[in-house]
């Protein structure tokens, strides 16, 4: 068993309900059927959904829910065992469909409904289809507040004209959009580095309403002949004696090869070695002076040292460079990472410009990073500020190197384009290190760094043809997207919108960006942002001003009379209480919320159901409860209605053709019934020829009735016991078109209720697509010839037959070639009868000769003496010769 808990005469009652079954589960009684007393029946079976039965018992308790308890007694009962195996399989079909029905029965409710929003501001943030009806008299009698609040079309259908309906809309406006560059490296026209336009437009204003997003196009074109600020960062530790030899003549033949890209090229050089601790360098104080080995002459080691500003004399870096000295330090890696840090922040020392900003990082070694400082008893996390003098930095004993991160977010903020020129034993690490640093690129420098100006030229190219968009940090709830639109129709979306690659100079690209509030901040103020690409100096301004009241708010009135007495605010159609003060028309204090008498205002006549069970007593009204359909609601004084149990037909309520109002239908036009399933429209009975029912019923709720019990059919038009239309003007044809038949002697008496028109042949009989119904016959006569007519009913119900004035007579057989035929079919047969016979002679005569050779070939001839043979001489011996 569940409860439910509901507010009852200043305390609370407690409501027990049957375990969940069916589409209501969750709802009270009342609301599950749908009436506010016991004795009220629910109008329509059609309207029921269906019923759900529990677990079955068989005496014994056996539940015959449970699969296995037919088991244990399939050995003696086999027959009850089949029995409560179909009666178990019926219970869970029963109980899948009332799932089903369930699902099918409660659909999601709108999410303007479910904020359960009190005022317009509150409305308007539930969603961007969310509308607020200031109409004061929208609300119907015991409907809440919130019921103002819903979809605009919901609030059309409820009779709210759109004049009355509060639905601000986002905008966004253009302050600044100045046109992108266009102009060429060989014009004579110089313009300043501010008057360069990249980007477009560099400012809007956007005004977000709660779910709607705001999408503006921004265009970025590269342009030609920009300026370029380059700073080269060396490492002067041991190991790089031999790459200073060839830096040192750098700045002039950079600077030639630059100007190929850039009429306007500074460059500057900076160096550094290690952190001036133990155990990074030796600190003894010949080690101090000179930390090379043996005679080689060796500066003291330094953390990071600015040589030479960024300038456009080529000459200069020249010879500042070519009296530096190389240093060393103890440990392999290097503190690269402190000099990358003074270089993005000390953008006044080094003299950066709102340009291209280059930063070479030419080392040969790893590098330390946050936390390395702990070898030295450094603890202090870098603080990302410039701390030079005279030059050089002078905390590095201070502060820890900083991390990755922080390194990432510096450069970015100054947008300083990192170019790692390194050898190739530590590419794969600076290669790591390229992929976290947006806007890097690692190059493979040389042992000696011949190769270090087709490096930069190099590495300079692949950065610049890329673009990438970033943004800075977006207020609570704020989302944004991003869709590009590249070079050869290539575009991209999510992180794939914020770039597009291989873009030349003077080339154009394009993306989309949305703007999304999903809530307004509690503040309320305008936040701004900025979205720049990287390694640009130039960036996109957005002011966002969130949209979370309505137009009617600011005409509020307060302390209106028409808020009992000036305790509210009366503003979009609604009164909104002051503090301590509640109901609809704040009437009420809330101290009195809980009265015995207040309840008594919110019972009917002869009822003791607070609200007919299907609401809550607020102040001595009813406020109705919400359905989990946010389409269906109670409403009245005491919240007895509803617009969801008037009668249905075909399942839909008042069959979809009226309004239900208090559990009655209100019919649309040509509707009528209790369910508005009886049409008026007499069109569906309309027969063909233009009569009602073909003039043998009358039309009744949009179906022909027939007055004749022969005559069936949409329009009466069928008889199953009728001849038909052929047969049963088939004599009276006759005997009026060719004076014969049966009716021949009664003609004129029984045959003259139809016009008659005779015609040459069957091609002038009428053909189907005439305007009146059309049968067509062919009928035999008393001579077996046949005549063809048609039947006809025009719109004034007379009969029309044309008849084809000469019938079609079998004419006799032709003798001769029936008799040639038959001789010659006899002929042929016989002729046939003898090459057969002859073909069967020959095959049986060739197999008896074949028999017989094969019976010469096997014959065997045996050399032997007959048996019986005596010879015709004999032979007889004198006894008495002897030889002599």
């Amino acid at each position: 068993m569940r409860f439910r808990r509901r507010r009852r005469s200043g305390g609370w009652a407690r409501t027990q309900f049957p375990p969940p079954c069916g589409p209501h589960t969750g709802l009270p009684a009342s609301e599950r059927g749908g009436g506010s007393g016991a004795g009220q029946r629910h109008p329509g079976n059609s309207a029921r959904g269906p019923r759900c039965a529990a677990p079955s018992v068989a005496p014994g308790g056996t539940d015959l829910s449970q699969p296995g308890s037919e088991r244990a007694s399939a050995a003696a009962f086999s027959r009850g065992a089949m029995a409560k195996t179909n009666f178990n399989s019926l219970i869970w079909v029963v109980l899948l469909c009332c799932s089903i029905w369930h699902g099918f029965a409660q659909p999601g409710g709108s999410d303007c409904i479910k904020a359960n929003a009190k005022s317009c501001g509150e409305c308007i943030q539930a969603g961007p289809n969310c509308g607020w009806c200031k109409a004061q008299k929208f609300l119907q009698e015991g409907e809440p507040t919130s019921a103002r609040c819903d979809d605009l079309a919901a609030l059309k259908s409820k009779g709210c004209s759109p004049d009355e309906i509060e639905n601000p809309r986002g905008t966004k406006g253009v302050l600044k959009n100045k046109e992108v560059t266009n102009r060429s490296k060989d014009t004579t026209e110089k313009l300043k580095p501010e008057d360069i336009t990249q980007i477009q437009p560099q400012q809007l204003v956007l005004k977000l309403r709660t779910g709607e997003p705001q999408t503006f196009s921004l265009k970025f074109k590269r342009a030609e002949d920009y300026p370029i600020d380059l700073y080269y960062l060396m490492d002067l530790s041991y190991s790089m004696k031999d790459d200073l030899e060839n830096v040192k003549s750098l700045g002039t033949a950079l600077k030639t090869e630059m100007e190929k890209i850039t009429s306007d090229f500074r460059i500057g050089f900076g160096s550094f070695v290690e952190k001036t601790v133990m155990p990074y360098i030796s600190t003894t104080p010949a080690k101090l002076r000179n930390p090379c080995t043996g005679d080689q002459n060796c500066t003291s080691p330094f953390s990071y040292k600015n040589v030479l500003n960024l300038t456009s004399e080529g000459r200069l870096f020249n010879e500042l460079v070519g009296k530096q000295h190389i240093s060393g330090n103890l440990d392999s890696p290097e503190g690269g990472f402190d000099a990358i840090m003074q270089v993005a922040v000390c953008g006044t020392q080094i003299g950066w410009r709102n340009v291209t900003r280059l930063l070479v990082f030419s080392t040969d070694a790893g590098f330390h990073f946050a936390g390395d400082g702990k070898l030295g008893g450094i603890v202090l996390p870098n603080d990302g500020r410039c701390h030079l003098e005279n030059n050089m930095y002078t905390m590095s004993h201070y502060y820890d190197y900083p991390s990755i991160a922080h390194l990432v977010q510096k450069l970015s903020e100054n947008n300083i384009q990192t170019i790692f020129a390194v050898t190739e034993e530590f590419q794969a690490v600076y290669k790591e290190l390229k992929n976290l640093i947006p806007k890097s690129a690692v190059g493979t420098l040389s042992a000696n760094s011949s190769n270090v100006i087709q490096l930069i030229i190099d590495a300079y190219n692949s950065l610049s043809s890329e673009v990438i968009l970033e943004n800075s940090k977006l207020p609570k709830g704020v989302t944004i997207n991003y869709k590009s639109y590249c070079k050869n129709g290539v575009n991209g979306t999510g992180e794939n919108g914020r770039k597009c690659a291989n873009i030349s100079i003077g080339d154009e690209v394009k993306f989309e960006i949305s703007v999304t509030a999903n809530e307004c901040p509690k503040t309320g103020q305008n936040e701004t942002i900025k979205i720049k690409p990287l390694g640009f100096t130039e960036e996109v301004e957005i002011n966002l001003q969130f949209i979370c009241e309505c137009q009617c708010q600011n005409e509020g009135i307060p302390n209106s009379p028409d808020c009992h007495q000036g305790n509210g605010t009366f503003e979009c159609g609604a009164c909104r209480c002051n503090e301590g003060r509640i109901g609809k028309k704040c009437e009420c204090s809330t101290d009195e919320v809980n009265s015995e008498d207040m309840d008594a205002y919110c019972r009917r006549e002869n009822s003791t159901e607070i609200c007919s069970n299907n609401g809550e007593c607020v102040c001595g009204q009813c406020v109705c409860r919400k359905r989990g359909n946010t389409n269906e609601v109670f409403s009245g004084k005491y919240c007895e209605c509803d617009n969801f149990n008037c009668d249905r037909s075909n399942g839909l309520i008042c069959g979809g053709n009226g309004n239900c109002k208090c559990r009655v239908c209100e019919c649309y036009p040509n509707f009528t019934g209790s369910a508005c399933d009886c049409s008026l429209d007499t069109s569906s009975c309309m027969a063909s020829n233009g009569q009602i029912c073909n003039g043998r019923g009358t039309c009744e709720c949009g179906t022909c009735n027939c007055t004749d019990a022969k005559f069936q059919g949409p329009t009466c038009e069928m008889c199953q016991t009728c001849l038909g239309v052929c047969a049963g003007h088939k004599d009276c044809v006759q005997c009026r078109a060719f004076k014969k038949g049966e009716k021949k002697d009664t003609c004129s008496q029984d045959c003259m209720h139809f016009n008659m028109t005779l015609v040459e042949s069957r091609d002038k009989l009428p053909q189907p697509g005439q305007p009146d119904p059309l049968s067509h016959c062919k009928e035999k006569d008393v001579d077996d010839c046949w005549f063809y007519f048609t039947y006809s009913v025009n719109a004034n119900n007379e009969a029309i037959v044309h008849v084809v004035e000469t019938p079609e007579c079998p004419t006799g057989p032709d003798i001769i070639p029936i008799v040639a035929g038959v001789v010659a079919g006899i002929v042929l047969i016989g002729l046939a009868l003898l090459l057969i016979w002859k073909l069967l002679m020959i095959i049986h005569d060739r197999r008896e000769f074949a028999k017989f050779e094969k019976e010469k070939m096997n014959a065997k001839w045996d050399t032997g003496e007959n048996p019986i043979y005596k010879s015709a001489v004999t032979t007889v011996v004198n006894p008495k010769y002897e030889g002599k």
